[in-house]
């Protein structure tokens, strides 16, 4: 499946119904049938797509462009539900929680939102970049890096910080979870971390 420019760095989003969502710096996100190749829909933003699309329990596709906005969109057509514009550009990936919940960074901060209305539940300012993906654990407990060295672990209801690691290098890897409940990244003083 071709696109009008490069996929840079949006990786494929994959539904139940076997449709992969991704962006490109043709400035658009498109959903594509997995098994036939053929686009569903596609999305025209105002800028290049870097993140990478994330599903949310109801399938709307929440994606970020260096537009500064983020999207919600329907994953069966393709119709914008919401945008938010937002003070910096640089988004990492979304992530959704059960709730509905919309979590990602831009510029300095990362943000949760309401996934249905777009309201800010919270902010959380690293005061260095971010372009650490967050990541959710199974207790709401949401995981981010920062460009400030440190890994973070946050309330995802409240925005509360609960703890920081300092590894003392820029952290921009999103984390892995092992079933027992460690955590995985890596920095980049060359090392990884549990």
């Amino acid at each position: 499946f071709a696109t009008g420019a490069g996929i840079s760095y949006s990786s494929p989003a994959l539904a139940a119904d076997g449709t992969v969502y991704f962006g490109s710096l043709d400035h658009k996100v498109y959903a594509v049938n997995g098994k036939t190749g053929q686009m569903v829909w596609e999305f025209l933003t105002g800028d290049e797509v870097l993140s990478s699309p994330t599903i949310g329990p109801d399938g709307t596709v929440y994606v970020g462009s260096d537009d500064d906005k983020m999207y919600a969109l329907n994953g069966q057509t393709g119709v914008l539900k919401w945008d938010k514009n937002m003070t910096d550009d640089g988004f990492t990936s979304p992530a959704v929680g059960t709730d509905g919940k919309v979590y990602f960074g831009v510029g300095t901060k990362y943000y949760a939102l309401n996934g249905q209305t777009k309201a800010e539940v919270w902010q959380f300012d690293t005061n260095a970049s971010v372009q650490s993906s967050p990541v959710i654990g199974r207790d709401g407990t949401v995981y981010f890096g920062s460009g400030d060295g440190k890994l973070y672990a946050v309330n995802g209801q409240t925005g509360t910080k609960i703890w920081d690691y300092a590894t003392g290098s820029i952290v921009y890897t999103s984390m892995g979870f092992g079933a027992d409940g460690t955590i995985y990244f890596g920095a980049r003083n060359k090392k990884v971390y549990a």
